[in-house]
């Protein structure tokens, strides 16, 4: 994807945050748009243009686990329960990784 140049003798990093905001693999980059992720949009793109747990031999031991958990833990809710958003807009903040400050906030109703 990248043609880097680097010595061994000094350190490096990839920011997930900007691969995955690259315009020429991802139209519209800051749009919800799942079906970025179809497998034929996916064929078009570079192995390591999405990196969401790493890669290659270092990539995230949990990966396919925490997949797994996080569509158990939200189909689990959406049976159960209305979610509505309360504020109209969501502000990202970028740390270690990126998450919503000072957080999402939301209520839920039991669903009858």
């Amino acid at each position: 994807m990248w043609r880097l140049r680097y010595s061994r003798r000094n350190p490096r990093a990839l920011s997930p945050y900007l691969t995955h905001r690259q315009p020429e693999y991802w139209p519209n980059p800051t749009c919800f748009d799942p079906d970025r992720f179809s497998p034929e949009q996916s064929r078009t793109r570079p192995a390591f243009s999405f990196v969401p747990f790493g890669g290659g031999s270092r990539i995230c031991l949990g990966a396919a686990f925490a997949q797994v958990e996080a569509k158990v833990i939200l189909a689990r809710l959406l049976q159960g329960f209305e979610l509505e958003l309360l504020q109209p807009k969501v502000y990202l903040h970028m740390g270690v990784t990126l998450e919503p400050r000072p957080g999402v906030m939301m209520r839920m109703r039991r669903k009858r």
